[in-house]
């Protein structure tokens, strides 16, 4: 039992080596010189589009928070669901799987003080979202892909999984279906003093994912929110591109994203680190772009896209920092 413990403890620092390792190999093949000079040929006059169209993207995403937000009956300002949305940004940039976006739930009951569960539900409403179009884009681009290029190694395990990641998110918004799955773990590990309250924040949370979801006019602008945002995105990809001259077709770029965005979400590395970087070297090299020139983009695609914003969070986290003991302190 020890030796398993020990191994539990230890896994989520472990795990993140091996995208560390995947990585430094792909570097190595692509050659860290060509990866320099490609990076070293980069447009220094655009570079300061940078911020701006990471503001934007930030700005977008604090948007459609908020708008969620408002749609249980929270209050929230644009400016502080951006500011807010860019310090869970930093902490999702160094967990796996973006786990560090779940701070914005406690920073969103410290200010409002609303229940944690409705205060998590906006949360888990906007990354679902996210998610849903990142599944159905990235379906989509495989099939166009093996149609218009070349078939991906594996493209029916990608369906598969794809298909399976989105009957677990589907099943996560079904409150008879988790109760019964979290119950003997509940039971089992949540102390007793504290079952009443975490059952309470269950309950809410569920009950104000069912108001949510009665309203056809708000899923309709969420859709358009999520495609101004992701639509942002895919612009900032198509900039990297262009700031470092690498030939290649904008719509390839729109066509590959989805799925670059869905190995990064693979939760044994941070910030997909490594497995990114090999799966930009497949897609642009069956266009004839070379390893140094993909392994650039995505060097420079996450400098900006992930860590210029994950910067500015760090700051603002340093002069907001989080409160936990509001949380602590709730009923």
């Amino acid at each position: 039992m020890n030796g398993r413990s020990s191994v539990k403890r230890f896994l989520p620092w472990i795990m993140p080596l091996f995208g560390l390792a995947v990585f430094v190999a792909v570097v190595q093949k692509a050659g860290p010189a060509r990866i320099a000079a490609v990076l070293a040929d980069a447009n220094t006059a655009q570079l300061v589009w940078a911020p701006v169209l990471v503001g934007a993207i930030a700005l977008a995403r604090g948007l459609r928070w908020r708008y969620v937000a408002h749609s249980v009956g929270i209050p929230c300002g644009l400016f502080r669901a951006t500011q807010v949305w860019m310090i869970a940004f930093f902490a999702s940039s160094v967990t796996p799987a973006k786990a560090g976006d779940a701070v914005r739930a406690v920073y969103l009951r410290n200010d409002s003080g609303r229940p944690l569960g409705e205060c998590f539900l906006t949360v888990f409403v906007d990354r679902l979202w996210d998610l849903g179009f990142v599944l159905l884009a990235g379906l989509v681009s495989a099939l166009v892909f093996s149609h218009r290029y070349i078939a991906i190694p594996s493209a029916s395990l990608f369906i598969v999984g794809v298909v399976a990641i989105a009957a677990v998110a589907a099943m996560m918004t079904r409150r008879g279906v988790m109760r019964a799955l979290l119950k003997p773990a509940f039971v089992l590990l949540t102390p007793e003093r504290h079952r009443e309250a975490l059952s309470a924040s269950f309950h809410t949370f569920y009950n104000a994912l069912r108001n949510y979801g009665e309203s056809k006019r708000r899923a309709l602008v969420m859709a358009m929110l999520t495609l101004a945002g992701w639509a942002l995105i895919f612009a900032l990809a198509i900039y990297v591109a262009r700031l470092l001259s690498i030939p290649v077709d904008p719509a390839f770029v729109v066509l590959i994203m989805p799925i670059v965005t869905l190995v990064e979400l693979i939760p044994f590395t941070i910030s997909g680190l490594g497995t990114r970087d090999a799966t930009v070297v497949y897609f642009f090299s069956v266009v004839g772009i070379g390893s140094a020139e993909a392994v650039g983009f995505s060097i420079a695609y996450v400098l900006i896209g992930t860590y210029l914003t994950a910067l500015i969070g760090l700051a603002l986290w340093v002069r907001h920092p989080i409160r936990w003991r509001a949380v602590q302190d709730a009923p």
